[in-house]
């Protein structure tokens, strides 16, 4: 499958409408649910790549066993998630790039047909819906849905689940977009407000997929600085009375 689109994408060459990378690292126990649901889509116009961290189970014969030429399996030591997620960007081919867990699923067979048809006439870079949460975790609570339309305050916040955010690759390739290695758990969040800091987000007012709790995401044992560094990095998305406060405070530690 191999045609050109026109404007920034003319840039790269485009072989799939939406690339979605899936890390995995001992994945097994989950992987059928989640590949069955993409399989399953009745939008076929994408590229599974699975990018796998040297699984020891049965991860890697899992995939084999769905027999799609739409999987690719990059398998290669990482330095964890975000890591095998960068690899995914640089290898992805597809007009939009989209971040799935191994325990997450999308939400049904029409997800991907409805995502695309409001990404036609877009002209944003990153579009984002929701997602159904299964067990609770600190942040949402089981069969919530999580967690409709975010502004750049917002996002300062709490973060967009990646599993709802789909990102025009051309923009990221544009601007060097990739996840930061300092932040364990929430270099997506990070990523995110990078993001926001350059381009307007569409909210798709759709749930994209189901969320598992009990993932890194949800590992409160693993420190994380984003929530100290947010503030300092980025301040210009504050309203303008904290603009101000926090820029003091950004002055006085930089002295």
């Amino acid at each position: 499958m191999s045609y050109q689109t026109t404007g920034l994408e003319t840039q790269w060459k485009v072989e799939a409408k939406f690339s979605i990378i899936v890390p995995t690292l001992n994945s097994g126990k989950y992987l059928e649910r989640l590949l069955s649901s993409l399989i399953n889509q009745n939008f076929s116009e994408f590229e599974i790549l699975v990018m796998d961290g040297v699984s020891t189970d049965n991860t890697l014969e899992i995939i084999n066993s769905f027999k799609d030429k739409r999987i690719e399996i990059y398998s290669s030591p990482d330095k964890g998630v975000y890591d095998a997620m960068n690899k995914g960007i640089s290898a992805a081919k597809g007009e939009w790039v989209y971040f799935i867990g191994a325990d997450d699923w999308l939400y049904d067979k029409h997800t991907l047909d409805k995502v695309y048809k409001r990404l036609l006439n877009t002209s944003c870079h990153v579009a984002y819906g929701d997602v159904l949460i299964h067990g609770d975790s600190d942040w949402a609570k089981d069969q919530e849905v999580y967690a409709g339309e975010f502004d750049s305050f917002r996002l300062t916040k709490k973060n967009i689940c990646h599993q709802g955010i789909f990102y025009r690759r051309s923009f990221l390739n544009k601007n060097q977009l990739f996840f930061d290695l300092q932040y364990p758990i929430n270099s997506d969040w990070d990523f995110n407000l990078r993001c926001i800091s350059i381009t307007k987000f569409l909210y798709l007012n759709l749930i994209i997929a189901n969320f598992s709790s009990g993932g890194l995401s949800t590992n409160a044992a693993i420190y994380d600085s984003i929530f100290e560094d947010i503030p300092l990095k980025y301040y210009f998305l504050f309203p303008s009375k904290w603009k101000v406060f926090i820029s003091k405070v950004k002055k006085i530690l930089n002295n």
